[in-house]
């Protein structure tokens, strides 16, 4: 049992406090952080004691959120042209590489993150270095490789991907990824927009291949994600017990009835679409094709989920198509400019929400006591403009652990 020193005390005050829970920003807030939690955070007047020789921050006016979470990223892709690009680099080199926009992330506000399909364990590589000091970076959870059934399309991410067909093969698929550390698991419940040979709106995996997935996770307490397109795939993920579908992009009413009926996260991912659009010389033809296809028909499908009280979580699939880590908070911003979600729904898509859909809201995605000291300072209200987020010189700072990066 560790023993909270006064010297390990810090009180930030004179801050509008916009926990994550309170629907309504606190003024003339404080937050005492022992340690790496949460000891108080509320009024400054509620406070009953101050304790002595704590270090007081003053944070001048400023505006205290949750630090951010992105559920849905590939921490090994950089963000080229032509993903296939990726092949051709070194995963050595590779991990370097992500170990830095892991930074870059963290400096963006997003303290923890989702690694939703990686090469060759980099994901478990840059968790562990991050982890043990070696490299700062948000907390990472890490899915290891996707599991697919066997299709055309997979080699274009080469070493991403674990082919498994029936559902002994998935049970071992999901039984490697988890004794290689991965912290949850990724399944192909359709086909893929980023990838030649990928159908979208077909479905993969059948629904007892899934829930062998899912029942392997679940007896280590780790939750299966569903990369869903089309609506059948959606109906098999979400039959088979998946916590969260990632995209939705062509969901019907049936299927956005069932996620509902059963509590289903919703990951989208919209905002790269427009990277697609400002790239459009640079972006492969086909990838322009299926994802102009799609888009449309998405901001309908996105807005009634959310009408139907399906629970958004913000995913932005960064690592894509200059789709650049530590410009996630681009994601947040879409779902305000076009009228998908309100401000407060938008931010907490990216904390209260994330948090539960990633089976973390036991230790982030609110500032209240007994949870980890992950903020961010701005010098503005986010609620009233959300472009905040995304702005690098709004982030006055970010605190992960209760330690200022």
């Amino acid at each position: 049992m560790t023993t909270i020193t006064h010297q390990q005390k810090k009180l930030f005050t004179n801050m509008t406090l916009i926990n994550g829970s309170n629907p309504k920003p606190i003024k003339d807030a404080c937050l005492l952080v022992s340690g790496q939690r949460i000891e108080f955070a509320g009024k400054k007047n509620e406070l009953d004691t101050i304790p002595q020789s704590c270090e007081t921050i003053d944070c001048q006016g400023q505006y205290m959120i949750p630090g951010l979470i992105d559920c849905h990223i590939h921490l090994d892709l950089h963000g080229f042209g032509d993903t296939y690009q990726e092949n051709l680099v070194e995963d050595k080199f590779r991990t370097l590489r992500a170990a830095t926009e892991m930074e870059n992330t963290l400096k963006a506000g997003f303290t923890t993150v989702r690694s939703v399909g990686s090469v060759n364990g980099i994901d478990f590589a840059v968790k562990a270095g991050i982890e043990q000091g070696l490299v700062q970076g948000p907390r990472i959870l890490a899915a290891g490789k996707i599991i697919s059934m066997t299709c055309s399309g997979t080699e274009y991410f080469d070493g991403m991907y674990v082919l498994a067909d029936g559902c002994e093969a998935c049970k071992k698929a999901a039984r490697e990824q988890l004794r290689d550390g991965a912290d949850m698991l990724k399944v192909m419940a359709t086909g893929a927009v980023m990838n030649p040979g990928g159908v979208p709106g077909a479905p993969q995996l059948d629904e007892d291949e899934i829930r062998a997935v899912v029942e392997e996770g679940n007896k280590l307490g780790c939750h299966t994600a569903a990369h869903a397109h089309g609506a059948q795939g959606i109906i098999n993920a979400v039959r088979a017990g998946v916590r969260t579908i990632e995209h939705g992009t062509m969901a019907d009413e049936a299927a956005l009835e069932i996620m509902a009926k059963a509590g289903t996260f919703l990951v989208p991912t919209m905002s790269l679409h427009d990277r697609f659009e400002a790239h459009a010389d640079e972006i492969p033809p086909f990838m322009l094709e299926k994802g102009r296809q799609m888009q449309e028909a998405y901001f309908g499908i996105i807005k009634k989920a959310a009408a139907m009280g399906i629970p958004i979580a913000m995913g932005t699939d960064a690592g894509t198509n200059y789709n650049f880590h530590g410009l996630n908070a681009a994601e947040i911003v879409f779902f305000v400019k076009h009228d998908i979600l309100t401000p407060e729904l938008a931010l907490a898509s990216a904390t209260r929400v994330a948090a539960q859909a990633i089976q973390m809201d036991h230790e982030v995605g609110t500032l209240e006591p007994g949870k980890w000291a992950d903020f961010v300072l701005l010098d503005k209200n986010p609620l009233e403009d959300i472009r905040t987020l995304a702005d690098p010189k709004a982030i006055l700072a970010v605190y992960k652990d209760g330690e200022k990066i």
